[in-house]
């Protein structure tokens, strides 16, 4: 697929959410957007190294048709957009996603297959200047920071 392809898939995922209702917000993200409604995230874009995914915040059934989809990656909870085809599934979602959002439905991403996540632990703070401990931060996991810390090539 050429940037070109990859662009034009990518705008037809942010029209789409854009299109999902007026109070719609979109925020910039390190690699594509994220869409909110009502300060809820609705779903977000991705687009790297020539490949367009998208996540969307849905309700357990309707979360299950998207997971059904053949271009979902159940390894990173993943949809890969490949054709128009794919960019008309997610809008044909883009309103569950909305209506889960302004209603206050418990929705969530799907979820990578086989990877477990640990909760955040409450008590991890980072310490000031001074040695006390700022409430208002938290720390970055360890697993985190030994990623971040290698040596690069």
């Amino acid at each position: 697929m050429d940037r070109a392809d990859v662009a034009a898939l990518a705008n037809a995922l942010r029209e789409a959410f854009l299109a999902g209702g007026k109070d719609m917000r979109e925020r910039k993200t390190v690699t594509g957007q994220a869409f909110l409604l009502a300060e809820r995230a609705v779903g977000q874009i991705d687009v790297r190294a020539n490949v367009v995914r998208a996540r969307l915040w849905l309700s357990e059934k309707d979360r299950q048709r998207f997971e059904a989809r053949p271009t979902f990656d159940a390894e990173s909870g993943w949809l890969h957009v490949v054709s128009d085809e794919d960019v008309e599934f997610v809008r044909s979602l883009v309103p569950a996603a909305c209506r889960a959002a302004s209603s206050g439905v418990e929705t969530a991403p799907p979820s990578p297959r086989g990877v477990e996540v640990a909760p955040p632990r409450p008590e991890a703070t980072t310490a000031r200047k001074g040695g006390a401990p700022d409430k208002n931060r938290r720390a970055a996991p360890a697993a985190l920071l030994s990623r971040s810390r290698r040596a690069r090539p």
